[in-house]
C-alpha cells in the first residue's frame, strides 16, 4: 500500500513540475477543455491494448495504455487544485465513497442472489442519489451523449433491462424475430425507394435491435464489431497482396477473382 501511495504522489509531483511557471509549455498551457480529445483518446488506446493483448501475448502495452489513461486523471486533478475547484486527494475518496455507499451487500452486510440483482441495487442507488440531488432521475439518466452510438445502445438497453423492460432472459427468439422485422422493413425501404431519411431509420433499427441481441448474449457489441473490422482488414489485406502478386491490377480484376482471393484467405484461417 505504502509503494502504491508513493508511486502516485511521485506521479502527482512530476505533474505539478511541468504545470509550474518554468515548467513544460505544453503542459502549462492545457485547460479541462483541451484534456478532453486526449483522455478519449487515451481510453480507446486502452481498449485497443485489452483487445489485442491476446494475441500479442504480453500484457505491456496494457499497463502502458493504463498509465497514459491514469496520467489524464492526475492532469485534470492538478489543474482543478490550481484553480481552487478540488483537490487531487479527492478523486479517489469520492469514488471510494461511491463504491462502499453502492455496494451495500459488501459493505453493509445486505443480500444479493446474483450479479443482476446487484447491477439492479446500483442502479436504484444512483436513482436515489440523483432524486436527492434534484436531478434527473431516469433511468436513462447519466449516459453520456457523446458515447459512440454502438456503446450507447448497449448502455440504454442495460439500463432499461435492469428494471425489468426486457424481454425473458433466456428466450431469444422474440429478439431474433425483433431482428428480422426491422430487416424486413428495411428491405421494404429499398423495395419502394423510399425516402433516404426513412431508410436512415430503419437500418438504425436493426442495429438497435442486433445490439440488443449481443447484449442478451453477454457479447459486448462493440468488441464483436471491432472483431469483424479487424477480421475484414486482414483478408482484405491478403486480397490486396494476390492483386498485386498476379499484376492484373484492381481495375482487371473480376469481382469473382477478388471472391475467390477471400476465399482463400478465409480457409487460410485469416
Amino acid at each position: 500500500m505504502e509503494e502504491d501511495l508513493s508511486a502516485f504522489s511521485k506521479l502527482s509531483s512530476i505533474m505539478k513540475k511541468l504545470r509550474a511557471p518554468d515548467g513544460c509549455p505544453w503542459d502549462r498551457k492545457q485547460t479541462y477543455q483541451s484534456l478532453c480529445p486526449h483522455i478519449i483518446e487515451e481510453a480507446y488506446e486502452l481498449t485497443d491494448a485489452i483487445q489485442n493483448c491476446e494475441s500479442a501475448g504480453t500484457m505491456k502495452h496494457v499497463l502502458e495504455e493504463c498509465g497514459d489513461l491514469l496520467l489524464q486523471v492526475i492532469f485534470i486533478g492538478t489543474i482543478a487544485e490550481e484553480k481552487g475547484d478540488f483537490s487531487l486527494a479527492q478523486i479517489p475518496e469520492i469514488i471510494s465513497e461511491k463504491l462502499i455507499r453502492r455496494h451495500p451487500h459488501i459493505f453493509s452486510g445486505v443480500p444479493v442472489k446474483d450479479s443482476d440483482q446487484a447491477y439492479f441495487g446500483w442502479e436504484e442507488i444512483k436513482r436515489k442519489e440523483r432524486a436527492s440531488q434534484k436531478e434527473d432521475t431516469s433511468v436513462l439518466a447519466g449516459v453520456p451523449k457523446s458515447l459512440p452510438s454502438v456503446v450507447k445502445a448497449y448502455r440504454i438497453q442495460q439500463k432499461a433491462a435492469s428494471i425489468g423492460f426486457d424481454w425473458q432472459k433466456d428466450d431469444q427468439t422474440p429478439v431474433m424475430n425483433k431482428i428480422k422485422e426491422e430487416f424486413d422493413e428495411v428491405r421494404e425501404v429499398l423495395q419502394e425507394s423510399g425516402s433516404q431519411k426513412r431508410l436512415e431509420e430503419e437500418i438504425g433499427d436493426l442495429l438497435f435491435a442486433v445490439v440488443n441481441l449481443a447484449r442478451r448474449c453477454d457479447i459486448d457489441p462493440e468488441s464483436a464489431l471491432a472483431s469483424a473490422n479487424r477480421k475484414f482488414e486482414r483478408r482484405f489485406r491478403f486480397i490486396e497482396a494476390q492483386v498485386s502478386k498476379n499484376k492484373k491490377g484492381w481495375r482487371n480484376s473480376s469481382l469473382d477473382d477478388l471472391e475467390s482471393f477471400w476465399n482463400q484467405a478465409k480457409k487460410s484461417g485469416l
